[in-house]
């Protein structure tokens, strides 16, 4: 849910076109054979480095990830939207894969709302931040009737999220929701942002559990702590570094308070 300045805003998206269609996502290969044509098949790396396939899913267009080291079978589902359960269980079976964990960035229902299909399908456990697990329950669910899921693993400031070969650790980033975590692949150079940062942007801080405050400080912190290589990967829009979105970021940083991006 970013804010970007001169865009329509929506509840799921902040400030910015509408949601389906990005037209600077990267090119994919063919999705052929494939039942959810918006899954994306990742290019690139050879089989012994981290593996990613990414899609969009809901009326949110919200990226639902799916990680491995390219040798375990083991993976990682991060926020599965709705609708992405049924393509993540098939590229998951397509690559002989075993969802080890399902992981959320934070408990709004357009990265949670599939929670409890991939858990039935794939009987990992979820995980969660604790101050964002009470969002699991359905209750407030934007007039959409999502089934509740339970998080059987807490997602704390520091934890680490082994996943065959790859290391994630757990940064606290709350301002989105109190709740927010970015998972940092530090060897990798890889960061799975959530709501926290996005290409030219930052989650919005006007829905119930955001904070303008710790929004600053969450910023200020990766714009500090991580190398700008990075390569963030956001949970709406598509990927960036830490170095394209340092300017702002720094501005933000510098005035103690948040700013319009750009």
């Amino acid at each position: 849910m970013p804010w970007r300045k001169s865009f329509r805003r929506t509840w799921g998206c902040g400030w910015r076109r509408d949601c389906p269609g990005w037209s600077d996502r990267p090119a994919w290969p063919s999705n052929e054979g494939v039942s959810d044509p918006i899954i994306q098949r990742s290019v690139g790396p050879p089989a012994h480095l981290p593996r990613i396939e990414t899609g969009s899913f809901g009326p949110w267009q919200t990226n639902a990830y799916l990680v491995w080291d390219g040798r375990s079978p083991d993976a990682l589902v991060l926020d599965p939207g709705m609708g992405a359960a049924t393509a993540l269980m098939e590229r998951a079976a397509a690559n002989e894969l075993r969802v080890h964990l399902i992981a959320n960035s934070h408990g709004h229902i357009d990265h949670v709302f599939d929670n409890a299909a991939v858990r039935r399908a794939s009987d990992a456990p979820i995980a969660i931040h604790h101050d964002d697990a009470y969002r699991l329950d359905g209750h407030n669910a934007y007039g959409f009737e999502m089934e509740p899921s339970v998080a059987e693993r807490e997602l704390r400031e520091g934890d680490q999220l082994t996943i065959g070969d790859l290391t994630f650790a757990v940064l606290h980033t709350p301002g989105h929701t109190e709740g927010s975590v970015c998972l940092y692949e530090e060897r990798q150079h890889l960061l799975l942002s959530g709501d926290v940062l996005f290409a030219g942007s930052y989650g919005r801080t006007d829905l119930p559990g955001g904070d303008d405050e710790a929004m600053v400080s969450s910023l200020r912190r990766l714009a500090e702590q991580l190398p700008p290589e990075i390569r963030v990967l956001p949970g709406h829009g598509p990927e960036t570094t830490i170095e394209r979105e340092l300017p702002w970021m720094r501005r933000i940083a510098l005035a103690d308070r948040l700013l319009v991006p750009g």
